[in-house]
């Protein structure tokens, strides 16, 4: 599951007041979605972090799924920013990315690319030529 930040934490909480004040109901979870013009399903996964906190309820019931604040200080308790470690891997995965995007302009100016294929072609004409060349066996044995 991935880490909420405690900016998108009360971005959500945020979101649910709004929609209880405007339509005067607890809202349901696409409503907030839509509100945030977020995907559903990051929403969705957002709120069961917040449910799994204790700061937001999920209520099912056999009718409607809503939301309910439950404990908006336990807000606090999320990250304010994404770990270090996230980010030092994200750099690391630009730098490889940066890279290879670095390699394969080289191979297609230089020509590396044309010359290989002209290689790879050239020992598929000889393997067909050798492989014409070969006397097969007659299956019914009539030499």
């Amino acid at each position: 599951m991935t880490h909420m930040t405690r900016s998108e934490g009360h971005l959500i909480v945020a979101a649910i007041r709004v929609l209880v004040h405007r339509e005067g109901r607890p809202p349901e979870p696409q409503e907030v979605a839509e509100l945030l013009d977020l995907p559903e399903a990051s929403v969705r996964l957002q709120i069961a972090q917040l449910a799994e906190l204790g700061s937001v309820i999920l209520v099912e019931s056999a009718y409607a799924t809503h939301l309910e604040i439950a404990d908006a200080l336990r807000l606090e308790d999320l990250p304010a920013e994404e770990g270090a470690a996230i980010a030092s891997d994200l750099a690391d995965f630009d730098k490889r990315k940066q890279a290879e995007a670095e390699k394969m302009a080289r191979m297609f100016e230089d020509g590396e690319h044309d010359k290989r294929r002209a290689d790879k072609h050239d020992k598929m004409g000889k393997e067909l030529f050798e492989f014409k060349r070969q006397k097969k066996p007659n299956p019914f044995g009539d030499d």
